[in-house]
């Protein structure tokens, strides 16, 4: 009996020191405590994406991926003449026998052995863009370059393109070194007297150096490209 009433004793004291739990009296647990619920973070500010391509600058590559196909169907991918100097002019039927056409022409013929390409653009809707249309006139004006056929003048707007005769110089790494006319004489009333522009840009990147004027004002006759249908919103698909 002793013992039993010192085991009593200690066993009085033990639940006398420990601190009482409240609980449910059903047996059921408390449900958790629901956390603040914080403020969505704010999307980012869009910008407006603005409508076209940006126009390719001076100095500025060209995609070497550009492709087009010439009159007689040929393919000419722009990066195929990565390692050459390229001129690229606007073209139509109706420039086709212009003075500046024709000097170009020559251009053509006294640079092909150093490493100089001459390629046209036709940019102009109708006739131009038939390929037999353009046969025919190349036969009749003896140019001695190919033309390709730039459907929708998307090329020829990328370039920044505003007048027939325009040209546009290619280093051999395919950036544009310079754009402008052909020469000061549209209208082929010079003719030795005739500052070639043209020719200053060619010697130049042919020597390795800078154009020492890389723009000149177009003077050929107004380019007037066909107007495209804005694309159509894709509603957030893909």
């Amino acid at each position: 009996m002793k013992h039993s009433s010192s085991l009593l004793a200690v066993l009085a004291l033990a639940l006398g020191s420990a601190p009482l739990v409240a609980g449910p009296l059903d047996g059921k647990k408390d449900p958790p405590k629901q956390e603040k619920k914080k403020d969505p973070p704010k999307p980012a500010e869009k910008k407006p994406v603005e409508p076209g391509a940006k126009v390719i600058a001076i100095g500025s590559e060209i995609d070497g991926a550009t492709s087009l196909v010439d009159s007689t169907g040929k393919a000419h991918t722009l990066k195929q003449y990565r390692g050459r100097i390229v001129v690229l002019e606007c073209w139509s039927t109706t420039s086709a026998k212009s003075p500046q056409a024709m000097r170009l022409s020559k251009i053509a013929q006294d640079y092909a052995g150093k490493n100089v390409t001459v390629l046209a653009i036709d940019p102009v809707p109708g006739e131009s863009t038939d390929a037999k249309g353009v046969q025919d006139i190349l036969k009749k004006s003896g140019a001695s370059f190919p033309v390709l056929l730039d459907e929708g003048g998307i090329l020829a707007e990328r370039l920044g393109a505003s007048a027939l005769d325009q040209v546009f110089v290619l280093d051999a790494k395919g950036i544009v070194r310079y754009t402008g006319a052909i020469d000061d004489d549209p209208k082929g009333e010079k003719a030795d007297k005739a500052e070639v522009f043209l020719l200053a840009a060619l010697n130049a990147l042919v020597e390795g150096k800078e154009v020492a004027s890389p723009t000149t004002p177009p003077n050929g006759g107004t380019l007037r490209l066909p107007k495209r249908k804005p694309a159509a919103s894709s509603g957030g698909r893909h």
